[in-house]
C-alpha cells in the first residue's frame, strides 16, 4: 500500500506529479486512481496531477503540457511590465515543426505562434511566474522584435505602450536589440524607433 507521503516525494520541482515518475518508482497506477477518487489528488491533464492541498500554477502547467512553448507577445510584455493589460489569451511561441494540434483543441485560452526553429530559441530567459513557479519567456528585446514584426496583428494600444515603455525606460539592452533585429531582418525599423524615441 502506497501512502500520500510516498507520492509527495515524487513531486517535481514545478509542483506536479507525473504518472511516468509514479510508475518508474514501482508504484501502481491504481494508487493514483484511489487518491483521485478520495479527492486527495487532482488530475490537471493527461499524466499530470497535483495535490488537492497545494496551489497549482497555471503557467507552469501550460509549459509542462507544451514543452517547447515559450511565453511571448502580450503575455511576456505583461510579465516584463511593458504592458499593463493582462491578455485575454495567453501567448506561446513554438517552433513551426512542433505539433500543437491536440493542445489547440484543449487549451482554448492559449494562442500559439509558430516560428522557424532557428529563430525560436532567440531571447529565452527564466522568471518566476505570478503564482511562484519557474517558467520560460522571451526577454524584453525579443518581445520588442516580435511586436515590431507583428504590428498589423497587434492591439494598437498594447503595441504603442510596449514600444514607448521599452524605448523611454532606458532599461533595455540596445546592443542585444540590434543583434536580434538583424536576425529577424528588421534592423531599419528598430533603428527608426531608437532615433525617434
Amino acid at each position: 500500500m502506497t501512502d500520500l507521503a510516498s507520492l509527495k516525494k515524487l513531486v517535481r520541482e514545478n509542483g506536479y506529479l507525473y504518472t511516468k515518475d509514479v510508475t518508474n518508482s514501482g508504484i501502481r497506477r491504481e494508487q493514483l486512481k484511489k487518491y483521485l477518487d478520495q479527492g486527495d489528488l487532482v488530475r490537471e491533464s493527461r499524466g499530470i496531477y497535483s495535490f488537492a492541498d497545494s496551489l497549482s500554477d497555471e503557467f507552469v502547467l501550460l509549459q509542462s503540457r507544451c514543452k517547447k512553448g515559450i511565453f511571448s507577445y502580450g503575455t511576456a510584455l505583461y510579465f516584463h511590465g511593458l504592458s499593463d493589460r493582462f491578455p485575454h489569451l495567453i501567448s506561446m511561441t513554438v517552433p513551426k515543426n512542433y505539433n500543437v494540434f491536440y493542445l489547440k483543441e484543449e487549451l482554448l485560452n492559449v494562442e500559439f505562434h509558430h516560428i522557424k526553429p532557428s529563430l525560436w530559441s532567440i531571447g529565452i530567459m527564466e522568471i518566476t511566474s505570478p503564482q511562484g513557479g519557474r517558467i520560460v519567456i522571451y526577454d524584453k528585446e525579443r518581445c520588442i522584435c516580435d511586436v515590431i514584426r507583428s504590428r498589423k496583428k497587434m492591439d494598437p494600444q498594447v503595441y504603442s505602450q510596449a514600444i514607448k515603455e521599452y524605448f523611454t525606460s532606458k532599461k533595455g539592452d540596445n546592443i542585444r536589440l540590434m543583434e536580434y533585429a538583424k536576425k529577424f531582418n528588421i534592423e531599419e525599423k528598430v533603428q527608426e524607433y531608437m532615433e525617434i524615441l
